[in-house]
C-alpha cells in the first residue's frame, strides 16, 4: 500500500506518519514547505508543491499512486480566516477539489479521509448541555468553519457522482506534542517555556480563557483517523473527541503546574476572535462503536506538549532560529 498525507508537516500529519512507520506501507507527505527537524519522520518521503496547482497535484497523485489518503492540508486558523477569507476558501475548498479530481482521474479506488472540524457545528440554543452528534446540521459561524462545511459537501459530491471512497473526520480541539504555536494552548506553552528557561517576563498573554472546548490529544486523533479510514463506509463522518469540556483557564492552570512557575495573566485583544463559540462538546459514540476511544489524558497530553516544546526551542536555538517562530 502507498499512503499520502497532505499537510504532513503539521502535528496531526506527523503523528499519522509516525504511527505508520515500521509497516509495509510506502509513506509520503505532501506540503508547501520543507519539514523542520522536529517535524520530520524517518522513513517518509517528503514532497513539496502547491495544492492550488492542479497539474502539480495530478503529478503527485500519479507519482505516489496512493491507496490511502489523509487530506490534512488546509488554512486551519479560525482567527486568520477572518483576515484572509478568500485564501481560506481557496485552500480548503479549491485545494480539496484539485486533490479529489486528481484522485478521480488517476486512482479512483483510493480511500480518502478529509479532515473537517467540530467548528462546523457552530452554536446551539441549548449550548451548555449539548453534545454534538454527526447528524447535527452544520451551522458555521466563521469563514474557516464555512470552508470545512463546504469541503464536506464537495467530498460527498465526489462520492455520489463518481463513486470515490471519501470519509470525514471531525476532531474537536486537539493538542499535544508537535502542535503549532499558532494555536492557543501551544502558544501559552511556549510562553511558559520562555519564562521557565529563558528569563522571559512571568506574564501570560492570551485572549479569553473562559471559552470551553472538548479537548483531545492529537495522537488519539491520528490513531482514530487511521482506524476509521480502514473501517468506514464511504460518506461517513466521525467526531473524534472525549465528550468532556475544559476551559482554557483550566488548561492554562494545568500547564502552569507542569512548568512549576508563578505567572500573571494579561488579556491581549490580539488573541480575540469574533463569534467565538463559548462551549463546544462532541459525542464520540459513533467512533467508539467502531472500536476507537481516546487513550491519552489531558494532563499527559499537556505534559508531553510542554516537554516537546522545550526540546523544540532548544533545536531552534541550536540551528540559529533565535527569533520567535510560530511553528
Amino acid at each position: 500500500m502507498s499512503i499520502l498525507v497532505t499537510g504532513g508537516t503539521g502535528a496531526l500529519g506527523y503523528h499519522i506518519l509516525s504511527s505508520l512507520v515500521g509497516t509495509t506501507h510506502d509513506l509520503y507527505s505532501f506540503s508547501d514547505e520543507q519539514p523542520q527537524p522536529w517535524q520530520k519522520v524517518e522513513g517518509v518521503e517528503y514532497l513539496n508543491g502547491d495544492l492550488l496547482n492542479f497539474k502539480h497535484m495530478q503529478d503527485v497523485i500519479q507519482f505516489v499512486q496512493p491507496t490511502h489518503i489523509y487530506h490534512l492540508a488546509s488554512q486551519s486558523s479560525v482567527g486568520l480566516s477572518y483576515k484572509k477569507p478568500y485564501e481560506t476558501l481557496n485552500i480548503n475548498l479549491l485545494g480539496t477539489q484539485n486533490l479529489l479530481e486528481a484522485v478521480r482521474q488517476n486512482c479512483p479506488k483510493a480511500k480518502v479521509m478529509l479532515l473537517s472540524s467540530s467548528e462546523i457545528y457552530g452554536r446551539t440554543d441549548h449550548q451548555l448541555t449539548y453534545l454534538h452528534k454527526e447528524s447535527d446540521a452544520p451551522n458555521p459561524l466563521t469563514p474557516y468553519a464555512t470552508s470545512k462545511a463546504c469541503m464536506e459537501l464537495l467530498g460527498n459530491q465526489f462520492k455520489n457522482a463518481y463513486g470515490l471512497h471519501v470519509v470525514f473526520a471531525r476532531p474537536f480541539h486537539f493538542t499535544g506534542p508537535h502542535h503549532s504555536r499558532r494555536f492557543v494552548i501551544p502558544s501559552i506553552t511556549y510562553q511558559l517555556v520562555k519564562i521557565k528557561y529563558y528569563g522571559a517576563e512571568p506574564t501570560i498573554y492570551s485572549g479569553s480563557l473562559d471559552i470551553s472546548r472538548d479537548v483531545i490529544d492529537v495522537r488519539d486523533v491520528a490513531r482514530g483517523m487511521i482506524q476509521l479510514l480502514n473501517q468506514s463506509e464511504p460518506g461517513e463522518a466521525y467526531n473524534l473527541c472525549c465528550g468532556k469540556s475544559y476551559t482554557f483557564r483550566e488548561l492554562t492552570e494545568m500547564l502552569v503546574d507542569i512548568a512549576e512557575v508563578s505567572v500573571d495573566f494579561r488579556f491581549d485583544p490580539g488573541y480575540e476572535r469574533s463569534n467565538d463559540i463559548p462551549l463546544l462538546i462532541g459525542d464520540p459514540t459513533k467512533a467508539m462503536n467502531m472500536g476507537w476511544k481516546p487513550m491519552i489524558s489531558v494532563e499527559d497530553s499537556l505534559t508531553d506538549l510542554f516537554n516537546e516544546m522545550v526540546l523544540r526551542r532548544r533545536t531552534e536555538l541550536k540551528l540559529g532560529m533565535g527569533q520567535d517562530l510560530r511553528l
